[in-house]
């Protein structure tokens, strides 16, 4: 049996989880499968994730760490849809060194996904403190050399480094490369997350926009619910 931490930034991130583990508690902890799991969610944007991750590995090491979520894809060979499991992460913020995925957790991931005929990806992905929102600056953020990019991967991985944890990440492409999103960069607030107000009147001003991130979200998040199903029951982040 194994203890595993799983890193979900927002509640609809989380929410796969909490439809498929069997609570433990009146807290997060829940069991499915051969696991044991945490489950921590709420904390959007590299210093909030950072911030999640230090106050839960303060309390105790798991076995493993599983970042799960939605991430853009920076390269027209992954589609809307598709599952990738990284092998490295990078960072936009200047002078960050590559953190590499444990490797045999990663490994472990893929092959599991791949023998239940999941399309699954190894892609190098690279967290920014921005939403990329057009082509442009997904072009930008590909130069790197980044496949995939989101906003919290980094800053858990660096934290899981720091306390000797195996970490992976697995997410799902939500929205592809030519796809322009609404600009919610305009409503992060001074921490990095999301100003509930400020989103909603972005989402007021590009209606039909929002309307497409929305329902491409959720089928990101169909996949991403049927990949977690076969991961977490398998005994492999014992």
């Amino acid at each position: 049996m194994g203890l595993v931490y799983i890193f979900a930034a927002s509640p609809m991130e989380a929410e796969p989880v909490r439809k498929i583990a069997v609570p433990l508690d009146s807290q997060s902890s829940a069991h499915y499968g051969a696991n044991d799991v945490v489950l921590l969610s709420g904390a959007i944007g590299p210093g909030n994730a950072k911030s999640k991750a230090e106050a839960a590995l303060s309390d105790g090491k798991p076995d493993a760490i599983l970042v799960i979520g939605l991430c853009g894809g920076l390269t027209p060979s992954l589609p809307e849809g598709r599952i990738v499991v990284y092998t490295d992460c990078l960072s936009t913020e200047a002078a960050s060194p590559t953190l590499p995925c444990s490797r045999s957790l990663a490994d472990s991931v893929a092959a599991v996904l791949a023998s239940s005929g999941f399309l699954c990806d190894r892609v190098v992905g690279i967290t920014s403190p921005r939403i990329a929102t057009t082509r442009n600056e997904r072009l930008d953020l590909a130069k790197y050399g980044a496949s995939a990019v989101d906003m919290e991967s980094y800053s858990i991985l660096e934290s899981a480094a720091a306390a000797g944890v195996p970490a992976a990440v697995l997410r799902v492409v939500a929205d592809s490369m030519d796809r322009v999103l609404p600009n919610l960069n305009r409503a992060l607030n001074e921490t990095g997350g999301l100003d509930g107000r400020k989103a909603l009147k972005v989402a007021l001003g590009s209606p039909l926009r929002t309307a497409r991130l929305v329902a491409a979200n959720k089928r990101a998040m169909q996949h991403l619910g049927k990949a977690l199903e076969i991961v977490l029951k398998t005994p492999f982040l014992a």
